[in-house]
């Protein structure tokens, strides 16, 4: 070694020399547009099948008139026949257009109305489904839908270049009022 080497200079660490993108607080999204994806397809599927259900009466579902049947157990007794036919509308529209991502936060905001409205109805029942009508596989899919109007689709998906892609905040917020008022206006009107 000579007099002329300066250690100071010299990595201390094996990651020294490994350059931050940013600062340490900064969220690393890799994974984000997956997961995003992932949330869609399940929360679209399983909305988008018991739409199926309630309009067709697909996969062993009653059908429009079993399930305007099913509303009035449930409380709703005024139009059971419409609320099922936009029930089961909102349920296989928003399922596929969140699937594929597009216009996500209108398509979540229907999905949670009903949702909601879902709850609202099984509430009484308790929370799990083993101790009577448990409400709680509905508010998993409501909380989907409301993760979806603030996240909105992700990368992975349909949407390009529109405002709520970029800034999912506002509208997310536009679209949950729009949500609450439907299943308030769905309650007040059909029980």
């Amino acid at each position: 070694m000579s007099s002329g080497d300066d250690f100071s200079q010299q990595p201390t660490s094996l990651l020294s020399d490994v350059e931050d993108d940013g600062p340490d607080d900064t969220p690393r999204q890799g994974g984000l547009g997956l997961g995003l994806l992932i949330l869609r397809l399940a929360l679209g599927v399983t909305m988008g099948a018991h739409g199926l259900q309630h309009l067709f009466g697909l996969f062993g579902g009653p059908g429009i008139g079993g399930f305007a049947r099913m509303l009035e157990t449930f409380g709703y007794h005024k139009q059971t026949t419409l609320l099922s036919w936009i029930t089961g509308i909102a349920e296989v529209g928003g399922g596929v257009l969140v699937i594929v991502g597009l216009f996500t936060p209108l398509a979540a905001a229907a999905l949670l109305g009903v949702a909601a409205n879902a709850v609202y109805a099984k509430f009484h029942g308790g929370f799990f489904e083993g101790q009577g009508q448990g409400f709680e596989f509905e508010l998993l899919l409501g909380a989907s839908a409301l993760s979806l109007l603030f996240t909105g689709s992700g990368p992975i998906s349909l949407e390009r270049n529109t405002p709520w892609r970029k800034r999912p905040l506002p509208l997310g917020l536009v679209t949950l009022l729009l949500a609450a008022a439907a299943a308030v206006v769905v309650i007040v009107l059909t029980r």
